[in-house]
Order: structure tokens, then sequence, then C-alpha cells
């Protein structure tokens, strides 16, 4: 018998999250199969998988958002808008982290997207030039 793919358990996953299963109830099967199937090393590929299937699906994007410093409320709410904007999704989740090698400016992604708008990547792209 052969198991079904990461791809299919992703759009699985999505699509209970859209139901508004419980998560736990979700998750318990999905572990079951991948056990089942000897894949439990491919659990955090599945989270980003059906992450991605929730984004392409317009439902929600899951967002790291990287910075060197925190950033203030409304800056995030201002990303937030961004974000909804340009991924064409109904809601967005922020995880921010900080990161002082950033040196400044904000790195954003997505399972989709990512916009690096960071001090390190400007004199990067800098020295590219010359």
């Amino acid at each position: 018998m052969t198991s079904p793919s990461r791809r299919l358990l992703a759009s699985y996953g999505a699509t209970q999250l859209i139901a508004q299963r419980p998560v736990a109830e979700i998750a318990r099967e999905l572990g079951s199969v991948l056990i089942a199937s000897r894949r439990q090393k491919e659990a955090d590929l599945l989270v980003s998988d059906i992450a991605w299937e929730l984004e392409h699906r317009g439902q929600t994007a899951n967002t790291k958002l990287i910075s060197a410093f925190p950033l203030t409320q409304s800056l995030k709410e201002e990303i937030q808008s961004f974000v909804k904007q340009a991924a064409k999704v109904d809601s967005v989740i922020l995880d921010e982290q900080i990161d002082k090698n950033v040196l400044g400016g904000v790195r954003i992604e997505t399972a989709q997207h990512a916009w690096d708008k960071t001090l390190a990547r400007a004199l990067a792209d800098i020295r590219k030039e010359f």
C-alpha cells in the first residue's frame, strides 16, 4: 500500500483547518499517517507545506518578520497590511524575530514570498556593484 504524498497531506490539513476542525485532531491524524509510513522526519516539512497551501488558497500568510530591533506596533500593523495585500490573503500571522546581523531594516518571509529590505542586503548589493 502506498502512502499519500506530503503535498496531498498538506492539502488535506489545510482543508481541515479551513473547515475549523480542532488543530489537535488534525495533528493527530497527520502524525499517525507520517508514523505509519515511517516518515516522522517530514513533520516540519509538512507544517511548511500546510502554510504554503493556506497562503496559496488566500487564507493566511504565516509571516516571519526579521529585524535588528523590536518593531513598533504601528509598523507591525503596516507590514501586516502590506503582506495581506501583496500575498492576497485574508489574514497575516507575524512571527517577529530579532537578528543583530540584520543591522537595520526588515526581512519579511512567507511560505511563497520574501522581501529583503535590510541594511545588510543593501550593503551586499552595493558590494556587488563595485
